[in-house]
């Protein structure tokens, strides 16, 4: 399980400043999609492999969790819930496939299970969960398979395309843009942005807000510069007191 990923891992503290788990959960999340977008600069992720390598994902984990202790902002942004955006896909897809398909008989009876070995195999090996099947048209059910640790979907949903019957894997990437965390290695160390979007995200229409760090290979964490379109002010996120969080410029 995800929280599994965390054993041993210290609750990173910098002047006091302790790291909730449900935010380490969020880290762990984001550091996932940001080792994959790291893999695919070097090949598709479909062809890799489907568990996320644990040694740079924990790596990138520590440089989040760097920035959240070391600077207020950091923390700021994660209770406006800046996150990486979900592409590449860590925790669900659907799998799409022919009504008759005589594997899915458990599933037409109500039943979360299947009678596909190879299903039956993936479901155990990753520890994946059928989280739900529907009618997903007249021809067609789908289930919605849900991991319980980040996992490499795109992988994942080429192996659900050797089962028989299974038309299609439904990654559920967003069409829209949104906010995200970029990261970029440098010679000692790295260059990581935190990106607030807004306005429009359906085109090229949209603004956006940028803060940005650098992390040496030592943690040692340097704010470097802050820029971008003014925020709303419907955008500022509040302390419960009313303190704004997030400042418009």
């Amino acid at each position: 399980m995800a929280l599994c990923l965390l054993t041993g891992v210290a609750w990173s503290q910098s002047a006091g400043t302790e790291i909730p788990r449900s935010v380490q959960r969020k880290l762990l999340r984001d550091a996932a999609r940001l080792t994959l977008r790291l893999a695919a600069q070097q090949e598709d992720l479909r062809f890799q492999r489907i568990s996320i390598p644990r040694q740079p994902m924990m790596e990138i984990y520590e440089v989040l969790a760097a920035i959240y202790t070391a600077d207020e902002r950091a923390r700021t942004l994660e209770r406006c819930n800046v996150h990486t955006f979900p592409n590449p896909p860590i925790e669900r897809c659907v799998v799409i496939f022919e009504r008759n398909a005589s594997w899915a008989a458990p599933l037409r009876e109500g039943i979360t299970e299947t009678n596909s070995p190879e299903i039956n195999e993936l479901l155990d090996e990753y520890d994946l969960i059928i989280e739900k099947h529907v009618q997903w048209n007249d021809r067609h059910d789908a289930m919605t398979i849900r991991s319980t640790e980040p996992l490499n979907m795109a992988a994942l949903a080429n192996e659900f395309y050797n089962v028989e019957g299974v038309v299609e894997v439904d990654l559920g990437i967003p069409d829209v843009s949104g906010s995200d965390i970029e990261l970029r290695r440098l010679p000692d160390g790295w260059e990581v942005k935190y990106i607030l979007r807004f306005g429009s995200l359906f085109d090229d229409a949209g603004q956006s807000h940028i803060w940005v760090w650098k992390v040496s290979d030592s943690k040692q964490v340097q704010f470097v510069k802050e820029e971008g379109a003014p925020i709303p002010s419907w955008m500022r996120c509040q302390f419960e007191q009313g303190e704004l969080l997030v400042h418009s410029y």
